[in-house]
């Protein structure tokens, strides 16, 4: 792993989301869509800065702050978990 990186890892639901909810900011697409599907762990996973996991984890939290649906939450509540183990570095 480059110095400096974290892994992140997460789920087809959270990728689909994340490729819709990201459309328009670049940056964050282009952090989703590198992933690699990892079959042996069940999940997508990316190698990314402190940075990108940072900026991953502001949206995340203001689309948390704009949504009501249950669903949804939860969905985003797992991916900031994930984001904050993985920032972390457990």
């Amino acid at each position: 792993m480059a110095r400096g990186k974290r892994l992140w890892g997460f789920g087809d639901e959270a990728r689909a989301f994340l490729i819709e909810a990201t459309a328009e900011i670049p940056s964050l697409l282009a952090l989703v869509t590198r992933a690699e599907r990892r079959a042996d762990l069940g999940m997508w996973i990316v190698q990314a800065s402190m940075e990108e996991l940072d900026e991953m984890y502001s949206f995340g939290e203001a689309l948390m702050d704009g949504t009501r649906s249950r669903r949804r939450l939860e969905l985003l509540e797992g991916m900031l978990a994930s984001l904050g183990t993985s920032m972390d570095g457990f």
